[in-house]
């Protein structure tokens, strides 16, 4: 019967494509709408609920005076279908109350609102560019997705499943008592002005110390989450003790914010203890006080001793809750300052799918540094003629990434217009421009999933027959078999590790080539795409790039300048600007950067038979 709340909301539809809200309640109330019937039913319960509670508190008074006024052989006979009724209410309308608001909050409600707060907000990160990406730690990223799920549900549970069922038993209570005896509301009023004094006084300090510690986590995790990641280089040049010394200083931020915490909630607690005993006094005395002037039963004693110690409870759990609360809202806060970040290149409003029809590809003017003002391209104009393969050649820093990180749009050129087919590729929707762009980098990157999924990324449809013959024109099918990981799946169904990590570079390129290969988009982009294979290996998958690259638009960045020898054409940068264009044989006899470049290097070269 429970299996039925889980599907009475799905978490995964509704997403717009909007930038979520920066304000932790304006992004709340963005995202509740799919969640109307669970939070509606939950109060709904809620006052069934805190109404039974209160009752049966002040039947217990009245239960009280019957037994003192009722001889024990005429009880059942005078008041035996009461009792059954209230036993009712107690064994079947209390339990079932509480189950069923039990049911919405932490079946249909906490399980999906944590899961859809976690899909919307990685959906609108995989919007963002990969430069976006390069300004943060992706584990830190990673986390806040994670994260913002817990904290945004735990400010809105805090809200519809604490706070408002104490609420309504407070209020409950107090018009309990008043409708025994108005004095009655005197201790109440009392007490219930001293607690909203200890709340005006505890909640904004609780809320700056929350943030406070949730700040210092972040930061902790920023840390740590940058360590592990280059725990090799650490090792390699002896920062441990470097490592030691920060990481103190950012767990002793955590520490002292912690203290600051803790020193709200002794206080807190401590003042609560207080009023708490202050209420019974005032309550019990008071109705003792009336019982002794003949002005109350003696039922009204036992409902006012046993009232003042549920309020009591209720009241520590309420400022448990805004705790709570405030820890939740300063956590989703913390990671809205990364979530909530507007999309850094975002399609154009009436942005179309591109259209390949040849691949020429132009660059008119193109200048980018990203917001250096120095470095990257200066104004650069090329124009790649359709099927033509061309190589970029340069020192290190000359621009020939920054050149084909625009064409992909993982930066915004700063300058110029870049085209495809004529189409600016700013007026295309970038799914499909790299849709339509396969590429091979030098330093790979694999996703921890089966070497299957790696080689056909994007492309989960395509028969196991095509990922086999892509993977033997990589030359990565004599390896793949063998292929075993931890948790006994092997050949194409082995994990590689984070970022392939369990594979050898050269492993790992033949993997990335069999997805170039697979995808067969029209332009093909080669970033020192056997950089890391051995001059044996590379010899024969030279011979399978280049029947590739038959028909199709190709870039290819290479420093081993024996790769790109037989490009159509080969094109020099230096400091972001174009020196030097033309055939291999034509530029060496230029003299010029490319000789240069060409006469330094040693190590003989592959698949060219003259140097001339």
């Amino acid at each position: 019967m429970l299996r039925r709340y889980q599907t009475l909301v799905d978490p995964y539809v509704g997403y717009d494509g909007k930038t979520p809200s920066a304000d932790v309640w304006r992004f709340i109330l963005e995202n509740l709408r799919p969640f109307r019937l669970p939070i509606a039913a939950s109060l709904a319960l809620a006052v069934v609920g805190a109404a039974i509670e209160v009752w049966l508190i002040g039947y217990a008074g009245r239960l009280v005076d019957m037994l003192a006024a009722s001889s024990p052989e005429r009880l059942w006979a005078d008041h035996g279908m009461e009792l059954v009724v209230v036993a009712a209410v107690v064994l079947l309308a209390r339990p079932l109350a509480g189950v069923a608001r039990e049911s919405f909050d932490d079946i249909a409600f906490r399980p999906n609102a944590v899961t859809l707060f976690r899909w919307r907000s990685h959906r609108h990160l995989l919007a963002q560019s990969v430069g976006w990406f390069q300004n943060d730690f992706a584990g830190r990223i990673a986390g806040r997705v994670t994260e913002i799920g817990n904290a945004a549900t735990n400010v809105i549970y805090a809200l519809v499943h604490t706070l408002s069922f104490v609420v309504i038993y407070v209020l409950g209570s107090i018009w309990l008592m008043a409708s025994i005896d108005l004095r009655l509301l005197v201790p109440m009023l009392v007490w219930l002005g001293l607690y909203l004094v200890l709340m005006a006084y505890i909640v904004p300090r609780l809320r700056v110390a929350s943030e406070r510690m949730e700040a210092a986590n972040t930061g902790l995790s920023g840390m740590l989450v940058d360590t592990y990641s280059n725990i090799g280089i650490v090792k390699l040049f002896g920062g441990e003790k470097a490592d030691d010394r920060d990481s103190r200083e950012r767990l002793e931020e955590v520490r002292q914010a912690f203290f600051a915490v803790q020193r709200l909630e002794v206080t807190t607690n401590g003042s609560m203890l207080f009023l708490g005993s202050l209420l019974i006094v005032g309550l019990v005395g008071y109705g003792i006080v009336l019982w002794q002037g003949g002005q109350a039963p003696l039922g009204l004693v036992a409902a006012a001793l046993a009232l003042s110690f549920r309020i009591t409870g209720m009241a520590e759990w309420l400022l448990d809750a805004v705790s709570g609360l405030f820890n939740a809202i300063g956590a989703t806060r913390e990671h809205l300052k990364t979530i909530a970040q507007p999309i850094a290149i975002p399609d154009a409003p009436d942005a179309r799918p591109l259209v390949v029809s040849r691949g020429a590809i132009r660059f008119a003017d193109v200048s980018h540094h990203y917001g250096k003002g120095r470095g990257g391209l200066d104004r650069v104009s090329l124009i790649v003629a359709p099927g033509e393969k061309v190589g970029l050649v340069g020192r290190s820093g000359a621009g020939k990434s920054t050149l084909v990180n625009l064409l992909l749009r993982f930066f915004e050129a700063e300058a110029g217009r870049i085209e495809i087919d004529g189409q600016d590729i700013r007026a295309v929707t970038q799914a499909s421009l790299r849709r339509h762009i396969a590429m091979v980098t030098q330093d790979v990157s694999l996703l921890h999933r089966s070497v299957r999924d790696n080689i056909a990324l994007g492309r989960l449809d395509t028969s196991f027959e095509r990922i086999e013959a892509a993977a033997a024109k990589a030359h990565a099918d004599a390896f793949i078999p063998m292929l075993r990981d931890e948790s006994g799946r092997n050949g194409y169904k082995a994990h590689v590790g984070e970022r392939g990590v369990k594979l050898s570079g050269g492993q790992r390129q033949r993997i990335a080539l069999a997805r170039a290969i697979l995808k067969d988009a029209p332009i093909l982009i080669l970033d020192e795409a056997t950089s890391a294979l051995d001059s044996e290996v590379e010899a024969a998958i030279q011979d399978t790039l280049y029947g590739v690259m038959e028909g199709k638009t190709v870039i290819a960045i290479a420093h081993r300048l024996s790769t790109i020898a037989r490009m159509d054409r080969i094109v020099v940068l230096d400091e972001g600007r174009i020196v030097e264009e033309g055939a291999h044989a034509a530029l060496l006899a230029q003299g010029g950067l490319y000789a240069r470049l060409w006469a330094r290097q040693s190590g003989g070269f592959i698949g060219i038979d003259t140097v001339d």
